[in-house]
């Protein structure tokens, strides 16, 4: 049967899960390989589509990222402790560009500063949120937010370095050549990211059978665990579509066990009670 055939009858097709009853583990197992392998290829060329101008772009303004580092500042880390060579606190403020383009960013929308440096003091949690900044320098460590949250990175293990917009400048030129060499290694990590997203949800199905096995008993089908398991594989094919979409849409659009619902929502419309006369248990193959 056609791959696109199956992953149809995946999503929607009573009868042809009838039929998938009947079938030993490596049937299913076989369909979820390879609807992994086509899932990867959509993913890659989805997020392709976004990576390959982000680079070029990233190629021809690479120069001009130095420019966004103050021309006067030089930041000294040596034995873990920071330094500069300017009056503190010194604040590097937050661009309109960088505000409107991160509207939707929580992190974001409330500060007015990249980061302040103030090497003359230790980290203070009420300090760090007067100065309205997305991260603060102190003298031995770097205070940052992060999804909500402060965290903080010691600089006791960080190794001497001196940043200015010189340096800066210096390390652009020596990656820039590269950055078009990357692209086959970017496009095979994506390709192994997506084929491992759908991979992944064999061991969700460790709990995800006990819920298509509720369903069955639910409505009367005489299935075991192991059948669960089995026809599992191919009901999650709905599940994993549609949470990869609202993923893609945006990030946000993350609700608390919706694959686990759409599990279940998949099970009810496609188990349906001609396959009572099964077995509970299958030889695996």
């Amino acid at each position: 049967m056609n791959i696109f055939v199956k992953i149809k009858n995946s999503i929607y097709n009573p009868k042809y899960y009838s039929e998938v009853i009947e079938k030993k583990f490596s049937y299913s197992f076989k369909y979820l390989l390879v609807f992994a392998l086509l899932f990867a290829l959509a993913f890659t060329v989805f997020v392709g589509v976004r990576v390959v101008p982000a680079i070029s772009l990233l190629y021809e303004k690479a120069p001009q990222i130095a420019n966004y580092f103050p021309q006067e500042l030089t930041i000294t880390i040596k034995d873990g402790k920071a330094s500069t060579n300017v009056a503190e606190p010194y604040f590097v403020k937050v661009s309109q560009e960088y505000k409107d383009s991160e509207a939707t960013n929580p992190d974001a929308v409330n500060v007015d500063y990249y980061v302040v440096i103030n090497t003359t003091s230790k980290f203070d949690l009420d300090t760090f949120y007067s100065y309205k900044t997305m991260a603060l320098l102190t003298s031995d460590s770097i205070a940052y937010i992060d999804k909500g949250k402060v965290s903080i990175y010691s600089l006791s293990d960080v190794k001497d370095f001196t940043l200015n917009r010189a340096t800066i400048l210096q390390i652009i030129n020596k990656v820039k050549p590269y950055l078009y060499i990357i692209y086959p290694f970017i496009f095979v990590g994506i390709y192994i990211a997506g084929y491992m997203s759908v991979i992944s949800h064999i061991a969700y199905l460790l709990f995800g059978a006990l819920l298509i096995w509720l369903v069955a008993k639910i409505k009367g089908l005489k299935l075991g665990y192991k059948k669960s398991y089995i026809l599992g594989m191919q009901l999650m094919t709905g599940a994993i579509i549609v949470t990869s979409i609202l993923s893609a849409i945006s990030p946000k659009l993350k609700f608390t066990f919706l694959f686990s619902i759409l599990l279940v929502i998949s099970a009810l419309i496609n188990l349906r009670k001609t396959a009572a006369k099964h077995v509970t248990s299958t030889p695996v193959a």
